[in-house]
């Protein structure tokens, strides 16, 4: 039994690790009341306080049921934040030290994984982050590995806009989407970094348009 187990996952690496994330987080949906709870949400930011206003007009309250979907939309995100993190340390350290290095998220209360999450900010923001982080890092590779015609300047976009989205759920992110914008820079990835930058002002401003059209003042949630 033991060595099937140990050949499918040899087989089938991140299937695995999947697996078991997914299998922790149903009990901790399940037995961990605190997990996702409502007073977590209330960090201000950009995208909070459209969360807030679309609650408002729904007539949305703290039920169970409501409990339970929150708990279960955290466990989603963090399934998402593990699978991204095996992703990076696949394209940066080899699949053997990526699966290793994925099972801190799945096991431990570092954020985002499970427990009580004092910060939903950080914890909805560095998913989004990372996925950013991993499109950039994605191209750079196959630019080493003399790859040229998988590189899209489209790739670019795209993590531009989701850095943009991560800085709306959690400003410190700003510094992170800043330092990948100088790497570009200093790597001499002119335009890859401008559609970067595109990608971040569109998201951004999208957003704060948004929230000028439900009468909410994003002023208000610029709060680090």
């Amino acid at each position: 039994m033991f060595q099937k187990i140990k050949h499918f996952k040899e087989l089938h690496p991140f299937t695995t690790l999947m697996l078991i994330a997914i299998a922790v987080r149903i009990i901790v949906v399940i037995f961990v009341p605190g997990f996702g709870s409502h007073r977590e949400l209330q960090h201000p930011t950009l995208f909070i306080g459209f969360l807030d206003k679309m609650k408002s007009w729904l007539g949305i309250g703290e039920t169970q049921g409501m409990m339970l979907l929150s708990r279960s939309l955290y466990a989603l995100v963090s399934l998402f934040t593990v699978s991204i993190i095996y992703r990076i340390c696949d394209l940066t350290v080899g699949k053997q030290n990526a699966w290793l290095l994925a099972l801190i998220p799945v096991f431990s209360i570092i954020m985002p994984s499970f427990g009580i999450i004092e910060n939903a900010s950080a914890f909805l923001g560095l998913p989004l982050l990372l996925y950013g982080a991993n499109v950039i890092l994605r191209q750079e590779v196959l630019l080493q590995n003399n790859l040229n015609d998988n590189v899209h300047r489209t790739s670019f976009l795209i993590a531009g806009l989701v850095l943009g989205l991560s800085i709306c759920f959690w400003y410190e992110s700003l510094f992170v989407a800043i330092s990948i914008l100088l790497i570009l820079c200093i790597k001499r990835r002119f335009k890859g970094m401008l559609m970067t930058l595109i990608g971040m002002v569109v998201s951004i401003a999208f957003v704060w348009l948004l929230l000028l059209l439900l009468n909410v003042d994003p002023l208000k949630y610029i709060v680090l």
